[in-house]
């Protein structure tokens, strides 16, 4: 369990790294992206990602219910942590899947190594008072022949970056 939340720990910081280096880079200066855009994030982390995302849209609580590990973590960009499956599973139902609210996600990238991946996005919250945007690293780990969530790190936009 220590080296499962370790490496996705120390996976998220060098994914919010990454992130946080595309986003705040022009475009024009981006290397790679300069030339084109990325191709579609394509695979099993991007599915499962994609399926998490329209779980919520349809309000479909069942999904996490299969989808999240009993020692899932979700931390927000405060150092909040929500610990544990049914907390996390609470949390996604009372914030997101309520009616109004949609969830859209850009930017996909997605990477894995043995039974371990990751997916890395922003979003986009629309319903509700305003419209919340961020970033979001989602770690997930292989049991059997499915894709569970085991950390969530989700941070929003501040005020200023709109």
């Amino acid at each position: 369990m220590k080296k499962i939340l370790f490496t996705a720990i120390m996976l998220t910081l060098c994914v919010g790294v990454v992130l946080a280096q595309t986003s705040a880079t022009p475009p024009a200066q981006r290397g790679a992206a300069a030339r084109g855009a990325a191709p579609a994030a394509t695979g099993p982390i991007a599915d499962i990602a994609n399926a998490q995302i329209e779980a919520i849209n349809k309000g479909d609580a069942a999904f996490f219910d299969t989808h999240l590990a009993a020692d899932v973590v979700w931390f927000d960009e405060d150092g909040h942590a929500i610990a544990g499956k049914d907390r996390v599973n609470g949390f996604i139902k009372m914030r997101l899947m309520t009616p109004g609210k949609k969830v859209s996600i850009t930017g996909l990238r997605v990477g894995s190594s043995g039974d371990m991946g990751w997916a890395g996005y922003q979003y986009t919250v629309d319903g509700g008072p305003a419209q919340r945007k961020g970033t979001q690293t989602v770690v997930y780990k292989k049991v059997g022949n499915d894709w569970q969530i085991v950390m969530v790190h989700g941070a929003a936009n501040a005020a200023s970056h709109g």
